[in-house]
């Protein structure tokens, strides 16, 4: 499989607001107005910095921690998909309207997220494979 890049982190925050702030004035990130539409369903608020991309989560239940999320072309989750499922790796598929992910962890439990842009070919190779 090819992993085009890194696409965003998950960072999980005490407060929204005051995480958004920080990482404007300390590191230079703007709020991603067309993805402003996720927040305001509870999702995350995502933030850009030219192609650093990260999305704040409020901090509920989770421990310290992230979630890494690699870009990848709709059609790497033809093998991917079933490589996971060979080795016997859980994973869930979720539908974000304009993007399609599949998540999973690591031995050590950390989170991974690959997802992909092309939104109507991932949604119908996953729903094929699913």
């Amino acid at each position: 499989m090819k992993i085009t890049k890194i696409d965003h982190i998950h960072v999980y925050v005490g407060n929204i607001e005051l995480a958004e702030r920080w990482y404007q004035e300390v590191l230079g990130f703007s709020r991603d107005d067309s993805l402003y539409f996720w927040f305001e369903q509870g999702g995350p608020l995502v933030i850009r910095n030219n192609g650093a991309s990260l999305s704040l989560f409020l901090r509920k239940n989770q421990h310290p921690g992230h979630t890494v999320a690699f870009a990848v072309e709709a059609a790497a989750f033809l093998s991917f998909v079933p490589a996971l499922n060979a080795k016997g790796i859980p994973f869930t598929v979720c539908d974000h309207d304009v993007s399609m992910s599949v998540y999973f962890n690591d031995l050590s439990d950390n989170k991974i997220e690959l997802t992909s842009y092309e939104y109507l070919l991932a949604k119908q190779l996953l729903e094929s494979i699913v």
